[in-house]
């Protein structure tokens, strides 16, 4: 079986498309900064979940993410109802950018234990609106601190880019100082080949996002080790590692970069939907895990996309290869 509900151990979700900013890197806008027209803002129906996705049938999940590729979780009105319902397993990470809900939401949520929430939080309070646009400095840290005052486990998780990257290590010291666990450093690198991303709101252009000097080295590095571009068979690894994702429309899909295809409409993203064919099939708004598990597209329909350049879609091939 492809997808062996036995063998998952993470799920990932995303509950909600809507979200409070506007960061230019987001696959929610367009390289202009236009809002994705195909986008269609919503909320996971937590009905569908309670129904359908029984923790029954996967017996061996420790480990609930919950995130947003197109959204913020914490837009979601029922997020707290998310929480409750995974109450028993043996964590519940959330990813916020920290300036939705009010202090008092965040004391609320800590009283879940088994829950650790992702701040995202780029840099300090000259640099962090830089790529998080729109974000409230104030409200985050409001919120930041009532949560770890009344006992929540929070992380702080900062991307580096050239404008904010002279601040690691006092963001660091600020992590500690406010309670913060844990403090974590990731690089953009979505536009791995060019150091620069032109930053556009609804057309109008802002500034340039440069990537850390850090990256640029292994950017080069990257870019050699790839310069052959053969085709290999992939493997979902995702599925390989025991999880699988949810997004905001219900549907079960096997990783976070096929999302979108779901609801964009470039030529890749039909070509994934000729491959999984009727998405109702993988819709947890129409049926429950383990009749999505049985269903054409994780019997067979998948991994026969595998088996070609023509056949593969270009996110299989290009990160699963």
């Amino acid at each position: 079986m492809f997808l062996d509900l036995n063998k998952i151990t993470k799920i990932i979700i995303e509950p909600s498309s809507w979200c409070n900013l506007h960061c230019p890197q987001c696959p929610r806008f367009d390289e202009h900064g236009f809002l994705d027209k195909n986008l269609n803002k919503g909320h996971l129906d937590f009905s569908s979940i309670e129904q359908n996705l029984q923790l029954s049938h996967l017996p061996n999940v420790r480990h609930i993410k919950i995130e947003g590729d197109y959204g913020d979780p914490a837009m979601h009105p029922d997020l707290l109802r998310f929480v409750a319902y995974f109450g028993e397993l043996e964590r519940v990470q959330i990813v916020t950018n920290g300036s939705i809900r009010s202090p008092n939401w965040f004391k609320e949520l800590a009283r879940y234990k088994n829950v650790d929430v992702d701040f995202s939080i780029d840099g300090l309070q000259d640099t962090n609106h830089i790529y998080r646009i729109n974000a409230d400095w104030q409200k985050i840290m409001d919120n930041a601190k009532a949560f770890i005052n009344a006992g929540g486990n929070a992380i702080w998780k900062m991307i580096v880019f050239k404008h904010n990257q002279h601040q690691v290590e006092q963001a660091r010291q600020i992590s500690q100082d406010l309670g913060f666990t844990d403090f974590k450093i990731i690089y953009s690198d979505r536009n791995f080949y060019n150091s620069i991303w032109p930053v556009y709101i609804d057309g109008t252009y802002q500034y340039d996002l440069e990537i850390s000097d850090d990256l640029k080295l292994a950017t080069k590095a990257h870019i050699q080790a790839n310069s052959v571009n053969n085709f290999e068979s992939p493997t979902c690894k995702w599925v390989e590692q025991g999880k699988f994702y949810i997004n905001y429309l219900g549907f079960l899909l096997p990783c976070c970069m096929t999302s979108g295809t779901t609801w964009k409409n470039t030529i890749s993203d039909r070509l994934f939907r000729k491959i999984l064919g009727n998405t109702d099939d993988i819709s947890l708004v129409k049926h429950d895990v383990r009749t999505i598990a049985l269903s054409d597209f994780y019997r067979y329909r998948l991994q026969d996309s595998f088996a070609s350049i023509k056949t593969c879609h270009n996110i299989c091939s290009k990160y699963c290869s």
